[in-house]
């Protein structure tokens, strides 16, 4: 069941980068925290690059059963998106959701053969909790992950059995993998930070990103 979950959320994060989105998965956002629950772990979360100012932040929860679907609709705790998301989302493969069982504030979008579609738009709405930390827990996972990156590709690179060796063991298509993250995690960085700077009229020019992390940490 999680393995089907996970298909699809990283099926759902690939059509949203198709349409031009920067997608993060399985992030925690801080400003989404309750009295009985810490910082929500958001399944995708989709930004529109160079469209900051309208601050179309989303949230995407995919469910691949409907018991899992009615138990996160029944809990409410889906609602601490709503804090910080202008836009929350639930993903499920076609049929499993009527659109009536679609809370009020959320939106619908659904696997069918063909691709996704979005059955019922999200509501938009002003979110209280949106901030800068909100934004750089975004910029924090891609420094995270550009960081593991790198420690891999140089273990690649100088390991003592030498790169060829190494190169067999992860295999080929790992190396091509590992090179395209490198090549699609610059921009992506470079526009998040142009977020920042947007949204919160700072400019960040000479910020190493350690500074930047720090402030999402503390």
């Amino acid at each position: 069941m999680r393995q089907m979950s996970t298909e699809l959320q990283l099926d759902l994060a690939s059509h949203l980068r198709s349409v031009g989105w920067l997608t993060f998965t399985e992030i925690e956002v801080p400003g989404t925290e309750g009295d009985s629950y810490a910082s929500g772990r958001v399944d995708v979360v989709a930004v529109k690059p160079h469209h900051y100012a309208q601050r179309d932040l989303r949230a995407y929860e995919c469910k691949s059963t409907r018991s899992d679907f009615l138990h996160d609709v029944g809990s409410d705790k889906w609602r601490r998106y709503l804090l910080v998301f202008p836009r929350v989302y639930f993903a499920v493969p076609s049929g499993l959701v009527k659109k009536a069982e679609v809370p009020d504030e959320a939106g619908l979008i659904v696997r069918g053969e063909n691709g996704w579609s979005t059955v019922k738009a999200a509501r938009g709405h002003v979110p209280p909790n949106l901030g800068v930390n909100s934004i750089l827990a975004l910029l924090y996972r891609g420094y995270e992950h550009d960081k593991e990156v790198r420690n891999v590709r140089d273990r690649l690179i100088y390991d003592d059995r030498g790169a060829v060796q190494t190169a067999k063991a992860f295999g080929w298509d790992t190396r091509r993998r590992l090179s395209q993250t490198v090549h699609e995690l610059d921009p992506t960085l470079r526009a998040l930070k142009e977020a920042v700077e947007e949204i919160t009229g700072q400019t960040l020019t000479g910020m190493a990103v350690e500074s930047l992390t720090r402030q999402v940490q503390a």
